[in-house]
């Protein structure tokens, strides 16, 4: 199949190269359109309990808008100070008569020193919008325009002002990563060729790739919600796979042409590396459809997104490239920067040293390796999982530090409570009996170890509870504005809010350990009320959960789709079965020197960020997905190439030991182009991205040296001809599937 396409390309090549650009010039106009609907929402599970809290808070309490906060300081002026107090006031009052506003509260409305901070120089307000949480990043431009005043200075925070500064900063580090990757991906290009037209041609496959894939995603965007760190995925993958395949291609091509004619030349690298990219292009979209397991969007449009990118990488790799190097022929050289030694296949080399050298003691090389990577990945039993809050952005960013300033300087900063409603069994909530278990809930709430204080609509009588009923009658029944819009985002006839201060930070596992405290509170507790448990520290919870529950699914889904893949691809029933082995262990010891660098925050002065304490989750997940697909690319080309020195004298130590020799050098500069575009996140400040990156090039390093130098010899030569042997209905399906040829002898055999 990919020896006849490598002909009918060969006699077509302007058609197929002009063709192939068509789907750019379709993708391209579309880009524009799609990019402003990307969201920096999308990593909560819509199933949890989290999420029917969030939405009940919106039908029930009319608080499923956003949140914004506006801290005022004043150097000079304390924050009681009638003067503040009325600067504050006159610059938030254009935002009164909004219709999308629900309320404005703050210590001039309330009285409550929670919104004075602790050195009396701080005040803050908070805003509550009908408009959805994510959606109000355009009203956030208009309140900034709006709220102004002559001597305070103030600063905005909320999740909105959040996702805005993440949206940014995305978007900056996806620039840095550019300008650091890209010269450095052509240098070693460059180096690995010795002539700039074919360096420039893995370059520009990736060109040509990523706007097409773009396109593809600003479609995407239109039909379901898309994460914007899709771009980011979409870009960087786009960019190591597409120059991975082409290096790939090109280099068999080179290889080729030294020894027979273009035609024939670009028949056997399709046949060859072009079969190989194409089977590693279906693994690494295995691993990303693997994403789409999981409920979050946010994954779910990163798994879509990589998926198209991955594609879009492989169909200009086996259209646009072997047509543009058709047309080159013997030209591929021209512009030579240095003089290319020919190499002849033979075992001679420095890979096939090294392979030999292991092979002749693979046990004393095999079980200490073994034991360094798996120790290397011990630290990952220790990992701390939270969900990318605001502490992740960079500490200079102004909703951080409006974050960090509310924390730190105020006593009850209620900005990410841990929200409880309750709802009776029957009658209405306001009914004497449901009130009473309201009360008694409470008091059993603010009890709890790690509690540190209980809004409820207590808080709103004369003494703070619930001994007077009466006095909650007048509150329940007051015409002030103000107390009637608190009274219904704490109580309703059809259920009643809880808002919890806790003494941990949301992202700790305290905070996690009392959210399933609270959900294990039964009918006794409650007075037989329902509860329901969420805010941040739930959310945190069953992302957490909801990841965890998924993985084996996830697992499961790739490791069965590989191995099938594979068996297709290498006609073997145990060489698939090691390459699955080898890629979980360097993606193992990435894992673990993920907690020890980003969690425990070993290197984080070297590496520029300050340490959480904690792991987003979907970090480890992607990289898995990611990952697992991208080491099978170097495991494909180095398995396909042993493959093919078999087949010619069923010599399995000279087979390996060549096959090493002759795609070591590609797959040391693939793997050098791929950690210098995963490894450029070391200047992102996003930290989701950062240890994303920088997990990801160290896990493509441990792959393309250790696994590959060390253990894919050790095994192979303890296996001995075991690695090749297949059943007969294995091969008889790689021959009807068109999968199963190797390369053509004699070539005036094959039908052209």
């Amino acid at each position: 199949m990919f020896l006849r396409w490598g002909y009918f390309v060969a006699r077509h090549r302007v058609a197929v190269m002009l063709l192939s650009l068509v789907l750019l010039l379709v993708m391209v106009p579309l880009i524009p359109s799609g990019l402003d609907r990307l969201s920096a929402e999308g990593w909560e599970d819509p199933t949890a309990e989290s999420s029917v809290v969030a939405r009940n808070l919106g039908d029930d309490f009319g608080e499923g808008g956003s949140v914004f906060w506006v801290i005022f300081s004043s150097d000079t002026l304390q924050a009681t100070d009638p003067a503040f107090q009325a600067e504050v006031q006159q610059a938030i009052a254009p935002l009164a008569d909004r219709p999308e506003i629900i309320s404005i509260v703050g210590y001039a409305n309330t009285g409550s020193e929670q919104f004075i901070s602790a050195d009396g120089h701080k005040s803050y307000v908070l805003i509550t919008s009908r408009t959805r949480q994510g959606n109000a990043g355009k009203d956030l431009a208009e309140y900034r325009r709006l709220v102004q005043t002559p001597t305070l200075d103030h600063m905005w925070g909320g999740w909105d002002a959040a996702y805005q500064s993440f949206t940014t900063q995305a978007q900056n580090d996806l620039r840095r990563q550019e300008i650091v990757s890209l010269p450095i991906s052509l240098v070693v290009l460059v180096f690995v060729f010795g002539s700039l037209v074919a360096a420039g041609l893995p370059l520009l496959v990736g060109i040509l790739s990523i706007p097409a894939a773009l396109g593809a995603i600003s479609v995407m965007a239109h039909l379901t919600e898309t994460s914007i760190y899709v771009l980011n995925i979409a870009t960087i993958l786009g960019l190591a796979v597409s120059i991975d395949y082409s290096l790939f291609i090109v280099s068999r091509f080179r290889e080729e042409l030294s020894r027979r004619d273009t035609p024939d030349a670009l028949a056997i690298t399709l046949a060859t590396a072009g079969k190989a990219v194409f089977f590693s292009g279906m693994i690494v979209a295995v691993g990303l459809i693997a994403l789409m397991m999981f409920p979050m969007y946010a994954l779910r449009s990163l798994g879509i997104g990589g998926s198209l990118v991955v594609a879009l990488a492989v169909f200009y790799a086996l259209t646009f490239l072997p047509a543009v190097l058709s047309i080159l022929g013997r030209r591929i050289d021209r512009l030579a920067v240095r003089g290319m030694a020919a190499d002849h296949g033979q075992a001679e080399g420095l890979w096939g040293r090294l392979a030999e050298l292991v092979m002749r003691r693979p046990f004393m090389v095999l079980v200490p390796v073994l034991a360094a990577l798996i120790l290397a990945g011990v630290p990952f039993l220790n990992v701390n999982f939270g969900t990318p809050g605001m502490e992740t952005l960079p500490a200079d960013d102004e909703s951080r530090v409006a974050y960090d300033t509310l924390r730190a300087d105020f006593a009850f900063p209620e900005v990410l409570p841990i929200e409880v409603l309750l709802y009776p069994s029957s009658g209405q909530m306001t009914d004497p009996e449901n009130l009473a278990a309201l009360a008694q809930t409470v008091e059993r709430v603010s009890a709890l170890p790690g509690v540190e204080s209980v809004e409820s609509i207590f808080d709103l009588t004369p003494n703070g509870t619930a001994s007077a009923p009466e006095e909650l009658a007048a509150v329940l029944q007051s015409t002030d504005p103000a107390v009637a819009g608190r009274v219904h985002g704490l109580l309703n006839p059809t259920g009643a809010r809880l808002r919890i201060a806790a003494a941990a930070a949301p992202e700790s596992q305290q905070a996690k350990d009392l959210v399933y405290r609270l959900r294990d509170f039964g009918p006794s507790e409650t007075g037989g009320l329902e509860m329901l448990v969420g805010g941040a520290s739930a959310v945190n919870a069953d992302i957490v959960d909801s990841i965890v529950d998924r993985i084996p699914y996830a697992l499961g889904f790739i490791a069965v789709a590989t191995y099938v893949v594979l068996c297709l691809l290498l006609g073997s029933l145990f060489l698939p079965f090691k390459a699955i082995v080898m890629a979980a262990l360097s993606i193992t010891a990435s894992f673990g020197a993920l907690v020890w660098v980003f969690q425990d925050g070993h290197l984080s002065g070297l590496l520029g960020f300050e340490p959480t304490g904690y792991i987003v989750p979907m970090v480890p997940v992607m990289m898995f997905c990611i990952l697992f697909g991208l080491s099978m690319d170097y495991e494909v080309l180095m398995l396909s190439r042993m493959q093919e020195e078999y087949e010619k004298d069923r010599n399995n130590t000279r087979a390996v030991a060549v096959g090493l020799e002759r795609t070591g050098r590609v797959i040391t500069s693939a793997a050098i182009v791929m950690i210098t575009v995963f490894g450029a996140a070391v200047v992102d400040r996003l930290l989701i991205l950062q240890s994303l990156g920088v997990g990801m090039a160290l896990a493509i390093f441990i792959d393309a040296t250790i696994v590959r130098a060390l253990l894919v010899p050790a095994t192979m030569r303890i296996m001995g001809s075991i690695n090749w042997w297949a059943p007969s209905w294995l091969r008889r399906l790689q021959d009807r599937l068109g999968v199963g040829e190797a390369a053509p002898k004699p070539l005036e055999h094959v039908a052209r």
